[in-house]
């Protein structure tokens, strides 16, 4: 005898899409997560998960060598109120050529009234299909710069984990999908849902902003291998003289050809190349040692502390104490260690 569906229970159908060589963390986490998540609300609300391989088995060859056993493949996807897509790095423009039924059924589910959400690189698939046109959204800070080359017409928020523009919602690197998923979990079932969600599984949804955990991370792949020594000197040499006649000399250009080379292989001028390789060596310090703010400061050739945290702000997002607080030496009570040192 076949249950009848109970009329009082409203049920969202989502599909969560597993893609050849991708990471299986994301699908696997994002289900685990919906699927647990209903569990602590009072029922009037349900979320039907389906996980989706993006080829046509439904066994999915993940990297790592994990395969993923799906519900349906992708050309059996039935009718969705929510399609979420995972990240598709680290080829990005190959694996977006391989993946041209996700990048059709992102297409497909948009068309039909669906919501669309991506995590990490799998904004690439949403820019592709067309629907992030004229919007707001996130994607992993690492992969910025080509992502803002591909779609110059969807306005990046760089520093964002999350971009909610309704209908469609791009999350940050790696495992913003946390923050994703309960943001889902508090649309689908509830804000007290989503909260309780939040406590169980121990994820904090006030997540720093991306640029808190971006590195250094301007070209050095560009092939121009009088810039590449010349990043490499900044980088090893902070202490040094790094003034843009210096540099010229090193590199054996004028200031105005060594300054246009530079704009043009990294994407950035040699000044905020400079600054950029500054604050990123002051965030090790910081991470690594208890030395007083404005000794970080003083050792990186700012000579007004105020200077150096509003510049430290603007490239993390966060104060310099606040940064320590987060991402410095691990401390009681939320870390504790047993071993006993040799």
């Amino acid at each position: 005898m076949t249950a009848t569906p109970d009329p009082e229970v409203h049920v969202y159908r989502v599909g969560v899409l597993a893609l050849a060589e991708g990471p299986p963390i994301v699908p696997i986490g994002v289900v685990d997560l919906l699927r647990k998540s209903q569990l602590l609300g009072p029922g009037e609300r349900r979320i039907d998960v389906l996980l989706i391989s993006g080829g046509p088995s439904t066994t999915v060859n993940c990297n790592g060598g994990i395969e993923l056993r799906c519900d349906a493949t992708i050309g059996e996807a039935p009718d969705l109120d929510l399609l979420i897509v995972p990240a598709i790095d680290p080829d990005i423009v190959t694996n977006l050529g391989a993946n041209a039924a996700a990048i059709a059924l992102v297409r497909k589910v948009y068309e039909g009234g669906g919501d669309v959400a991506s995590v990490c690189t799998g904004a690439f698939i949403l820019g592709a299909a067309g629907v992030l046109r004229g919007r707001v959204a996130t994607t992993h800070w690492a992969f910025q710069p080509l992502f803002a080359a591909l779609y110059p017409e969807v306005r990046l928020a760089p520093e964002a984990v999350l971009v909610d523009t309704g209908r469609v919602i791009t999350s940050g690197g790696a495992t913003s999908f946390l923050n994703l998923t309960l943001l889902l979990v508090e649309r689908l079932l509830g804000r007290d849902v989503g909260r309780a969600a939040s406590r169980m599984f121990l994820v904090d949804v006030n997540k720093s902003p991306q640029s808190a955990y971006a590195g250094l991370h301007a070209q050095k792949n560009h092939g121009d291998q009088q810039i590449l020594a010349i990043q490499q000197r900044i980088e090893a040499g902070l202490d040094g003289d790094l003034t843009i006649p210096a540099l010229a000399r090193v590199a054996g250009m004028s200031a105005r050809t060594f300054t246009r080379r530079f704009q043009s292989a990294t994407g950035a001028s040699p000044l905020s190349y400079i600054q950029q390789a500054r604050i990123e060596a002051a965030r090790r310090v910081l991470e690594t040692t208890d030395e007083r703010v404005s000794a970080v400061a003083a050792r990186f050739q700012y000579a007004d502390v105020s200077a150096f945290r509003r510049i430290f702000v603007r490239t993390t997002g966060l104060a310099p104490a606040e940064y320590r607080a987060r991402y410095g030496k691990r401390t009681p009570p939320s870390w504790v260690s047993a071993i006993k040192p040799i």
